[in-house]
């Protein structure tokens, strides 16, 4: 998670101990507390908007991209490979060719699988991982969102294919570019969920595997309606969103834990009946704490909402880990990844009765990747995957030896 026009990720100590203003000290190790929970509010796109742009281009199945892959995953640098983590230790890792492991037009966040979306791992006849990337201010689209579809159905050989996410507008004869940090994902069913950008209303973007749409014209440096046919950017494919998720109190703010929390990294929890999305927000300022919170799934994959279209919270919790980057939950715990500027992160499971976290290197709790981003766990494999934020360029200008890797580790592997 990057704050707009800064790199702005705190160094906690190994102990993960903070002072905090005007307060007792609060530790990493503190357990979860409880807080007021927060609503949301479902927006629709029209339906006849979607159902005009499925007329106007040829509708395509996510198995159809996956399986027109562009480009090829690689093994793991030197460099990449002393990004991934010390304990536990990963057993699957693979990494991005060089231009995306080079790009600081692009920047990779959240992670979901097709463990997600369906109980038996699969979507249809395919292995999926999806990885979700925001444009920074060097591309000169800051938060236009893409996702990588990796085909992981050979693990020794997988690839990927990129594809934009984009907005209908109200009548479907065209569509805009969805403004989204993807600090988190969880796809369940056919909707892929994506959280959205900070210090604005809109929390969840929503879109649909049954509405990604193949472009008629690919050379145009333009999305939407062109003179060539429809764009995005030269894409091949853009999916639509299908709707949104408001916060129900308004506007959120990066600037205060007490206020509407501007969600940064979210994942699916297929362990609970039914299954829910669990939230975080991260703030790089380490005297204020991060909330949790729980969201039930309803019909149609969307989350349960009232008749008047507001979703209420099952669960709201604090976390005193700081600049959390990840969330996941599953069993009833609760594991956080957090970031630090210049060593490895730390991964805590965490209750409302305990917090731990793995020890490495002499006892220090920083085990976790280098520049950590967020989580997503595969029940069908029991595999915990995430990925790392910073570029070979991001790393060399801070003289550190790091890189972008994509990784998993068992569950049964994380301490608590």
């Amino acid at each position: 998670m990057r704050i707009r026009k800064a790199i702005v990720l705190a160094l906690a100590m190994a102990a993960g101990v903070l002072a905090l203003p005007g307060t007792a000290s609060a530790a990493y190790s503190d357990p979860l507390t409880t807080t007021t929970k927060q609503n949301l509010v479902w927006h629709a796109t029209p339906a006849a908007a979607l159902t005009a742009l499925d007329n106007a281009l040829p509708n395509v199945s996510l198995n159809t991209v996956v399986n027109d892959p562009s480009y090829d995953m690689t093994g793991c640098t030197s460099a990449e490979k002393a990004s991934l983590p010390k304990a536990p230790v990963a057993t699957k890792s693979m990494c991005w060719d060089a231009d995306r492991a080079g790009t600081t037009t692009w920047s990779p966040q959240g992670i979901t699988t097709s463990g997600d979306a369906d109980n038996d791992g699969m979507w249809g006849a395919d292995k999926i991982i999806l990885s979700g990337w925001h444009g920074t201010d060097a591309l000169g689209r800051y938060n236009d969102a893409r996702i990588q579809a990796i085909n992981y159905n050979n693990p020794a050989s997988p690839s990927y294919r990129m594809f934009y996410l984009a907005v209908p507008n109200s009548t479907g004869s065209s569509f805009t570019a969805a403004q989204a940090h993807m600090g988190g994902m969880a796809w369940y069913g056919d909707k892929i969920y994506v959280t959205a950008e900070g210090s604005t209303s809109t929390a969840i973007r929503v879109f649909s595997t049954k509405h990604i749409l193949q472009m008629t014209d690919t050379t145009s440096n333009a999305i939407g309606k062109t003179s060539g046919g429809y764009a995005a950017y030269t894409y091949k494919y853009a999916m639509m969103q299908i709707g949104y998720y408001t916060y129900a109190s308004g506007t959120c703010s990066m600037a205060s834990d007490t206020g509407v929390p501007c969600f940064s990294s979210m994942s699916l929890d297929r362990s609970t009946s039914p299954a829910s999305v669990v939230t975080t927000e991260y703030f790089s300022d380490q005297s204020l704490h991060g909330r949790l919170y729980r969201y039930p799934m309803g019909e149609d994959y969307l989350l349960a909402a009232s008749s008047s279209g507001t979703v209420a919270a099952t669960e709201a919790l604090r976390s005193s880990v700081g600049n959390m980057q990840g969330v996941l939950s599953n069993g009833g715990k609760w594991y956080v990844a957090h970031s630090s500027a210049t060593i490895n992160g730390q991964l805590w499971t965490q209750t409302t009765a305990k917090s731990t976290s793995a020890t490495c290197d002499s006892g220090t709790t920083a085990c976790w990747a280098v520049h950590p981003e967020a989580l997503t766990y595969d029940s069908s494999t029991g595999l915990v995957w995430s990925q790392s934020e910073w570029s070979t360029a991001d790393c060399t200008a801070k003289s550190q030896v790091c890189g972008r890797a994509v990784f998993a580790v068992p569950l049964s592997s994380l301490v608590g």
